[in-house]
């Protein structure tokens, strides 16, 4: 019986470290999608100061329009009741990411 129990609790801290391996790579790679597309020499950094350049006022329309968007959109999804067919997917594609973060971060020395 006592066995029974040790083995029960191997598993258990076996199945709590695994989560807790999967949020964590789900966390690195989202800091690291968002490190890479807001750094100062990132993905998007030289898109946004290019367009900014050539077409301020246009920019910032189009900021705005995407601003008030958001809200709005953000204000009608939280009157929806929650929808249960949710995919794991995204979850995986951040795990994804992590892992290659951390790998790329360990051979390399940079994120």
């Amino acid at each position: 019986m006592l066995r029974a129990v040790h083995a029960h609790r191997a598993h258990d801290f076996l199945e709590f470290a695994s989560s807790l391996a999967v949020v964590a790579l789900a966390l690195l790679g989202m800091g690291g999608v968002v490190y890479h597309i807001l750094a100062p020499n990132g993905w998007l950094h030289p898109w946004l100061a290019r367009l900014w350049a050539d077409h301020p006022g246009m920019t910032a329309l189009v900021l705005i329009g995407v601003a008030t968007m958001a809200v709005a959109s953000r204000s009608k999804v939280q009157g929806r009741p929650a929808f249960n067919g949710r995919s794991d997917a995204p979850l995986y594609v951040f795990v994804a990411l992590g892992t290659f973060f951390v790998a790329r971060w360990i051979l390399s020395g940079a994120m």
